[in-house]
């Protein structure tokens, strides 16, 4: 591949996800009969509208998206179910995906990556510096949309303006620097 993989382009999810899962039925089920369950719930309602929804037509069924709203599929895992939550779930990720790493996540769950797990945070970061020198582009997983305009936000530029931005938020808490 020569590009980054972002929130527009998932090659990882598209092999990971979508072709295994319809190589799976297509070796050892019936296309036409078997049903493929997601692991989307009603939050993620956009999600199963650009499936194409759920049903016996489609093959799917997302079970944490049926009713009763309210319950996530973080409600429906443990107690009765008798499945251990994900330990990403615990540490407060969206998803279990990719070991808290998604090119799809947004800002908030960088952050949580880069405060909970900061080596894989700097291995990733490493990868894609390395993909932009490959490539010799500026191009990167974040994008930077402040000022109505759109450009490439690396995870490094992504780490110093989280620290910059704590260091202010410290140093106002502690009352330093008072009136600058």
């Amino acid at each position: 591949m020569r590009f980054i993989a972002n929130s527009r382009i998932d090659p990882c999810s598209r092999i990971l996800k979508r072709e295994l899962a319809r190589a799976w039925v297509e070796e050892n089920g019936n296309p036409e009969t078997t049903t493929v369950y997601l692991g989307i719930d009603w939050t993620e309602e956009h999600r199963l509208q650009r499936r194409g929804g759920t049903g016996p037509r489609s093959g799917s069924k997302a079970p944490c998206a049926s009713p009763p709203h309210g319950e996530t599929r973080d409600d429906r895992v443990g107690g009765e179910s008798g499945l251990t939550p994900p330990r990403l779930y615990e540490m407060g990720f969206p998803h279990n995906n990719c070991g808290g790493f998604c090119v799809k996540a947004g800002f908030a769950t960088f952050a949580l990556l880069l405060r909970t797990m900061p080596d894989r945070y700097e291995y990733h970061e490493q990868q894609e510096e390395r993909m932009r020198e490959y490539l010799g582009a500026d191009v990167s997983i974040l994008k930077d949309r402040r000022g109505g305009g759109v450009t490439p936000m690396t995870l490094k530029e992504f780490k110093r303006r989280l620290c910059v931005g704590m260091s202010r938020v410290s140093t106002w808490a502690t009352g330093e620097g008072a009136g600058a």
